[in-house]
């Protein structure tokens, strides 16, 4: 991982949008998130790797980035916490209303539906109705 990257994550874990995940005291994953409108500006316009502010009043919560180890060990393991992830980050930001995120790999389908294509990259999407 690069010098930019880690600052990346540093970053948004101390804006308090980012969360690990650990399993037997291994990192299994890590995802970093934003809260913003219903607007796909934020997936056409924003650039890979940057910290974006977020709109106190949105009502769509976009996964940035979701990088997991990719074993059949904690698959299930995975899907539970992005579940619960979904289910605490809803507390969290009583507006949203829906979740969006683009780079995801095919274990996560089953959490949301392919809403359109921008740039090449299919977007997810969930409503939480939890």
């Amino acid at each position: 991982m690069e010098d930019w990257q880690k600052k990346y994550y540093q970053d948004m874990v101390a804006h308090g949008r980012g969360t690990i995940g650990v399993k037997d005291g291994h990192l299994v994953g890590i995802v970093t998130y934003f809260v913003g409108d219903d607007d796909n500006k934020y997936l056409l316009y924003k650039k890979p790797w940057t910290v974006v502010d977020d709109d106190a009043c949105g009502n769509t919560l976009y996964i940035d980035q979701m990088l997991t180890y990719k074993g059949r060990s904690t698959a299930s393991y995975i899907h539970r916490e992005f579940t619960k992830l979904l289910k605490d980050l809803k507390e969290k930001f009583p507006n949203i209303k829906r979740v969006k995120w683009v780079r995801v790999g095919a274990q996560f389908r089953k959490h949301g539906k392919i809403e359109g294509v921008i740039n090449g990259k299919a977007i997810h999407t969930k409503n939480l109705t939890f």
